[in-house]
């Protein structure tokens, strides 16, 4: 079409700045732009927009030739089509009786993979890649080719074999490097795990874990007096004598805090034996709280004038060391079972949060505390809001 239009732009541009001066030829200007950037298509289609009476005869004529001469390249540019698309019709047939070894008017796959390494000559061809190529030219699946559905030459075949088997070796590839990068994902993961003892207690461990809550007993056993006193069995014997050695340890209460804390920060224990740890810390220092009523109750409320009986400080103090034994029971029970006693309120929370796991550990190991990785999450947001901003 660019061809013809350089062919007639000439003959039309004569045709119109040529004609004799006596003669007139009207036109808007939109269509004269539209003329010169398609002619034949921009004249077919507003020819009946001019004035008849103002074009001259002669015009008329080269307009016309204009047209047959468009027409015959259209019909020669068809034909040339049409002798293109017998000859490749023609060379497909060839093609498929030569691969119909046969003869029975379909190609199998056998017969195509055979044709193929006799056209190409050669052995060594990508089965995979040929069942691929059958599956695309066996169009209806009755895992036989027709004459219809044999719609590539050798050459073509062979040319699309070799784009599947780039696309195979492209995917394999991948699927390595995806292979490899699991493969290191899990090597960290499990270096992570063998670093940070997750795995199930065993049974030592389940009674090892019981052994910190004698720190949080010890403290108190001040507020169960009045209830172990004049017991005599071998359970609160047991306990005196434990209680006793503690007390003759200078400053015991501050050694075995240290102690606790320290070895709750290990990540070589088993997690069950360092949540205990954890949760007998918390449960001593909750033991402040009533100790610090007590003491208001016996010591600042007299100074005010006001005393409480003796009684009620005698059943506070109880009830505080039922409550801790409850506890306490809670906690020895679900460690032997192997279970977190984490259905402490306020407490187990607490030791929940201060528990590493896994996502506390960069990829080489590195332990990163959870307050320092917040701290590290809050600039990040902060700098990507200043970036916002700008």
């Amino acid at each position: 079409m660019k061809l013809i239009s350089l062919i007639l732009l000439p003959s039309l541009t004569t045709a119109f700045h040529l004609s004799p001066p006596s003669r007139t030829f009207f036109a808007p200007r939109s269509t004269l732009k539209s003329i010169s950037a398609n002619p034949l298509s921009a004249l077919a289609q507003r020819r009946t927009s001019f004035s008849l009476r103002s074009i001259p005869t002669d015009d008329d004529g080269e307009v016309a030739a204009i047209l047959a001469q468009a027409a015959k390249l259209r019909a020669e540019a068809a034909s040339i089509e049409a002798a293109f698309a017998a000859e490749k019709a023609a060379k497909l047939a060839a093609a498929f009786t030569k691969f119909d070894v046969d003869g029975d008017g379909v190609i199998t796959y056998s017969e195509l993979i055979t044709g193929l390494k006799k056209n190409l000559k050669t052995e060594d061809l990508d089965e995979s890649a040929v069942r691929r190529l059958f599956g695309e030219l066996d169009s209806d699946g009755n895992n036989v080719l027709d004459v219809a559905e044999f719609k590539m030459g050798v050459s073509e075949m062979a040319t699309r074999i070799d784009s599947y088997i780039r696309e195979e070796r492209q995917a394999k590839i991948e699927a390595e490097k995806e292979a490899k990068l699991a493969k290191e994902k899990a090597d960290k993961a499990l270096a992570k795990l063998e670093f940070l003892n997750d795995a199930p207690p065993s049974q030592t461990e389940k009674l090892l874990s019981t052994l910190p809550y004698l720190f949080p007993l010890m403290d108190g056993l001040q507020y169960g007096r009045f209830l172990l006193q004049g017991e005599d069995n071998v359970l609160v014997n047991a306990i005196a004598l434990v209680y006793v050695v503690y007390r003759q340890i200078p400053f015991s209460g501050f050694v075995a805090f240290f102690a606790l804390n320290f070895l709750a920060g290990n990540p070589k224990l088993n997690r069950l034996v360092r949540w205990n740890l954890q949760q007998a810390i918390f449960v001593d220092i909750a033991l402040i709280f009533p100790g610090l009523l007590s003491g208001i109750a016996r010591a600042g409320l007299p100074a005010i004038g006001v005393t409480l009986p003796a009684a009620f400080m005698e059943t506070f103090d109880d009830a505080t060391f039922v409550a801790l034994l409850g506890v306490l029971g809670y906690c020895v029970v679900s460690s032997l079972l192997g279970r977190e006693p984490g259905g402490i309120p306020f407490v187990s929370k607490a030791v929940g949060d201060r528990m590493p796991t896994i996502d506390m550990f960069d990829d080489e190991g590195r332990f990163i505390p959870r307050q320092m990785r917040e701290r590290e999450g809050d600039d990040e947001g902060g700098d990507n809001d200043k970036d916002e901003k700008k």
